[in-house]
């Protein structure tokens, strides 16, 4: 029961964002050029401080726990690429490549650190901003290449990408374990606490553009979400059976897994010239329907934990 109602009160913050964002577009208060804007500045300026700051805010991990946090976030995402490869061969190249990354990349920062810290404590929370540390060099090279089919990943495409730059920053911190001065550390903190407000504002913005029927008529958008909140925690969660990790990477590895469609989504549909219409029909039908997916994947990740412990 505290899982369902956790998930709940996420996810009822998210929406009621997006509904403001929605309406100050109805009004007129935010344009289409004020949108992109907010974009730029969600993934050039607010990005880098969200991986900093996850870093900043960890505990430690024996070397051991932190190649094995690396190597199951990682194994997650990976399986949602092999899930995503064969799916919706028969739409068209814009809306493939959207709903493909849709599959790939879940919510794991704004949604998942939040329900991991209640149900999984502190340490879940270390556990997690690994999971957002692979995210975002995944998510940087390949979704990347994947949103902006006219760019190559070059080596410095890689290298001096918003998402990587945060690493490069954060890693060395966290490794020699710098306590940054207050004057560094908030400013990075509330340039954080900026990503999700802005990200469900943009959401918001686009889907006040869309036709309201098309949530219902677009089928396609239902079977994302199968893949996203079904099907790729699912073979995660039996990926894990062998595995064998502790009670408490494993149940924060499939939360984060579990959690619907990431902002991301957006962001890259509106920076790179994709379909921003489709990306936040995926963020918001994800958002809602996982309501009821989360928290089964969270007893089931529970129960699974109990049994191999």
């Amino acid at each position: 029961m505290d899982a369902m109602l956790t998930v709940v009160s996420k996810v009822l913050v998210m929406l009621i964002m997006i509904a403001v964002g929605y309406l100050i577009t109805k009004k007129g208060l935010l344009t289409e050029r004020g949108a992109a804007e907010i974009t730029s500045i969600l993934i050039r300026v607010v990005t880098p401080c969200l991986i900093i700051d996850s870093f900043l805010s960890g505990g430690d991990l024996e070397p051991f726990e932190l190649l094995l946090a690396t190597a199951i976030s990682a194994l997650a995402i990976v399986l949602s690429i092999l899930l995503s490869l064969p799916a919706f061969r028969k739409e068209p190249p814009e809306r493939r490549k959207v709903l493909r990354f849709a599959i790939i990349f879940s919510n794991a920062g704004f949604m998942g650190i939040p329900l991991v810290q209640g149900i999984v404590g502190e340490k879940g929370v270390v556990y997690g901003s690994f999971f957002i540390a692979v995210f975002n060099v995944i998510c940087w090279t390949y979704g990347y290449r994947m949103m902006n089919s006219s760019a190559k990943v070059s080596l410095r495409t890689v290298l001096f990408n918003p998402g990587i730059i945060g690493l490069v920053i954060a890693l060395p911190l966290y490794f020699l374990g710098v306590e940054l001065p207050a004057v560094a550390a908030e400013p990075i903190g509330f340039f954080s606490d900026l990503n999700t407000p802005l990200a469900m504002l943009v959401i918001g913005s686009y889907i006040a553009k869309v036709d309201l029927h098309s949530f219902v008529s677009d089928l396609a958008v239902y079977k994302m979400a199968a893949y996203r909140l079904v099907l790729a925690p699912a073979v995660f969660l039996v990926c894990l059976l062998f595995i064998r990790p502790s009670e408490g990477l494993l149940v924060t590895s499939v939360i984060q897994a579990s959690c619907p469609v990431a902002a991301n989504t957006v962001l890259f549909a509106v920076q790179y010239g994709g379909d921003s219409q489709l990306a936040s029909k995926t963020v918001a039908v994800s958002t809602v329907l996982s309501i009821l997916t989360i928290p089964v994947f969270t007893i089931l990740a529970q129960l699974v934990s109990e049994l191999l412990h």
